[in-house]
């Protein structure tokens, strides 16, 4: 883990800082190690969201190469999904 060099402010509501400490007081972190992880995992999740993407023209072409190839049997699965799910029985 590298030195924590850089600085955040942000201002809240007094209803958004009482929630945030009821979860704080559950959790056992400090507000500036929730406040960081969750802004991580989120910023995280946002950029894996990402719909456009830029690829160099060869690596563009050999995804749709692998795109365009026909789905491979999986037989374990088709068994798998043949049986009755639980959401089925009564």
């Amino acid at each position: 883990m590298g030195t924590k060099t850089e600085r955040w402010s942000i201002r809240v509501t007094p209803a958004e800082d009482a929630i945030v400490r009821r979860v704080l007081a559950d959790v056992g972190m400090s507000l500036n190690d929730y406040v960081v992880s969750r802004a991580v995992a989120a910023a995280v999740d946002d950029l894996a969201d990402r719909r456009v993407f830029a690829l160099p023209a060869g690596a563009w072409d050999e995804l749709q190469e692998i795109l365009d190839r026909p789905p491979a049997p999986k037989p374990r699965i088709a068994a798998l999904l043949a049986e009755p799910s639980v959401l089925d029985a009564e």
